[in-house]
């Protein structure tokens, strides 16, 4: 007989280990955990993750039906629970579980996208900041005859925007929204104000399509792990197997992507610039029901230097990973978050497969791994081990000192399991960070964060701190430097690029004695830079060797 105990949260947490293991045991225990009712809410959202696994990574297809209809079940009793009382509702906040209630901080941007998506679902929960530095922003943003109304004597927060944005909080968040919009500033500056307010918004839990239960990206035909979870993988062999044909998206398809993604992350409280501000999005498919989406910026939050592209993987259609690689030729940066509800799976296969789109896409030559995910000034990147993760692939230290010391540690782990690695030791290896050399002959390495600061000092130095004449006569310069021939007309965006580059090309002594050739190349990479991916500006750079080692040179002065 069945047993009809409630399903507790530790038995879960054990299920989940073992279901791991594929094979009949995991379906008779799957199926009999199955049959339980479930009374808690913690139990109720590890169950959920459990499912989400399971649909992600499915045996076979009775399997992934079965998971389908417990999906079914266990949303349905999410949305009883939250009916019956208001501690249910709390307790299955931010659950990522569909009819559940989302609370947060996030961008202007996106509070902007969810009211247009959710009209009527999302209000104001908090402004967090202090009264009367509330009081200076929104004296920046209402009507001059509206001023004397903010020197009255209110007692709180709630009191100024009663008076100020409305007595109801949808209608609070929706003033507060066109207060910004009205203001004749860009988005840049909307953020600031929008973050200085600390701003918190609620979304209801009967908001349709917000959850994670059902946040699902493009399906292929649905893999089955049949012969179970791969784990081992040939990091490099992957890397440079050639890339498959990009899915070709409809512009509906492509819109369809990027407000999975933003729902996807604003469920679990998280935000990537390449999402929230996307302008494109790129699907391609990797094998093993592994789908890689990809987000490029729009031209106004592109970065200087780097080209920062997004992803989000898609397993089985159901959300696997997000993050994003900053691109630029010799050295790119990567990093990664597994969602808590698929670790455990394909981890190092996934990562091979991500890191070979960059590389096919791209032309990626170096990988280095982001410092803050090693642990760097993260204490959880530290307990956990990512480093060991990163190093068991293949990534290594850049310093032959570096290199000893990880190896040495390295070799202790392997001989015994609970070695505990000195707390100082991996503070040190994860500051000097872990790199991936897929080409040795890459060509100059560019420090961008050091050409960066370059470009400030140039400013100082050369132009005395006056920005706007620095500007203008570095534009006029590269104009100067551009008209050897009557060029095509520039487009608006391709403005933007030339203007964002004028400085650090201002920066290059020699500009003027550039070849022909060479300063073809310079059109071709600052109007590749305005194209809606950064594919082939990536290739342009990769080529244009001059423009590279002139900005090498200037980088290393710096240093």
């Amino acid at each position: 007989m069945a047993s009809t105990s409630a399903l507790r949260t530790a038995e879960i947490h054990s299920l989940r280990r073992s279901s791991l293991r594929y094979g009949h045991d995991r379906t008779a225990l799957l199926t009999t955990a199955g049959n339980r009712p479930i009374r808690s809410t913690k139990a109720l959202r590890e169950w959920h993750d459990l499912l989400l696994f399971v649909l992600a990574h499915p045996q076979d297809a009775a399997e992934h039906a079965w998971g389908l209809h417990q999906l079914e079940r266990a949303t349905a009793l999410a949305k009883r629970m939250i009916a019956q009382s208001e501690s249910h509702l709390e307790a299955l906040a931010n659950s990522g579980l569909e009819g559940s209630a989302l609370y947060g901080p996030y961008t202007f941007t996106l509070v902007r996208w969810m009211l247009h998506r959710w009209p009527g679902q999302v209000q104001l929960y908090l402004l967090d900041a202090p009264l009367d530095e509330l009081r200076e922003i929104l004296r920046t943003l209402v009507l001059p005859v509206e001023q004397e109304t903010l020197d009255q004597p209110f007692d709180d927060v709630d009191e100024l925007l009663a008076a100020v944005l409305g007595t109801t909080p949808s209608q609070q968040l929706t003033n507060l929204i066109a207060l910004l919009e009205q203001r004749q500033v860009d988005d840049r500056h909307r953020e600031l104000l929008f973050a200085r307010m600390q701003v918190h918004v609620r979304i209801a839990e009967d908001t349709p399509g917000l959850s994670l239960s059902h946040a699902r990206g493009p399906v292929g035909r649905h893999f089955f792990h049949a012969d179970g979870i791969q784990r081992g993988v040939d990091l490099m062999a992957t890397v440079n197997t050639r890339l498959g044909k990009e899915i070709k998206l409809t512009a509906q398809g492509e819109e369809e992507l990027i407000n999975t993604a933003r729902t996807v992350l604003a469920a679990m409280h998280r935000e990537i610039d390449p999402t929230t501000y996307a302008g494109a999005a790129e699907l391609f498919d990797m094998g093993r029901g592994l789908r890689i989406a990809l987000f490029h910026l729009d031209a106004a939050h592109r970065l200087p230097f780097d080209s920062y592209v997004g992803f989000m993987a898609f397993k089985n259609g159901v959300p696997l990973a997000y993050g994003g690689a900053w691109i630029f030729p010799g050295r790119s940066k990567v990093g990664i978050n597994v969602f808590p509800s698929q670790r455990g799976g394909e981890s190092a296969l996934f990562f091979a497969q991500l890191l070979r789109l960059y590389r096919q896409r791209f032309g990626v030559d170096r990988f280095e791994a982001e410092n803050y995910q090693l642990g760097h000034n993260n204490p959880d990147g530290l307990r956990s081990g990512a480093y060991w993760f990163y190093y068991r692939l293949g990534f290594r230290p850049s310093r032959a000192a570096h290199q000893r010391k990880a190896a040495s540690e390295f070799a202790k782990l392997k001989a015994r399991k609970d070695y505990p690695v000195p707390l100082a030791t991996l503070r040190e290896l994860v500051e000097a960070g872990l790199e991936l050399v897929v080409n040795e002959r890459a060509g100059p390495l560019v420090d961008t964060a050091a050409l960066t600061v370059a470009v400030q000092q140039h400013i100082l130095q050369v132009y005395r701190g006056d920005r706007a004449k620095a500007l203008t006569q570095a534009t006029s310069r590269l104009d100067r430097v551009l008209a050897f021939k009557k060029p095509r007309r520039w487009t608006q965006e391709e403005h933007v690029s030339m203007a964002c580059w004028a400085l650090p090309l201002d920066m290059i002594p020699d500009l003027e004695q550039w070849s022909v050739r060479d300063r073809q190349n310079l059109i071709e990479a600052i109007r590749s830079k305005s194209a809606p991916t950064g594919t082939q500006h990536q290739y342009v750079l990769k080529k244009h060797l001059r423009l590279r080692h002139s900005w090498q040179a200037v980088a290393r002065a710096q240093e």
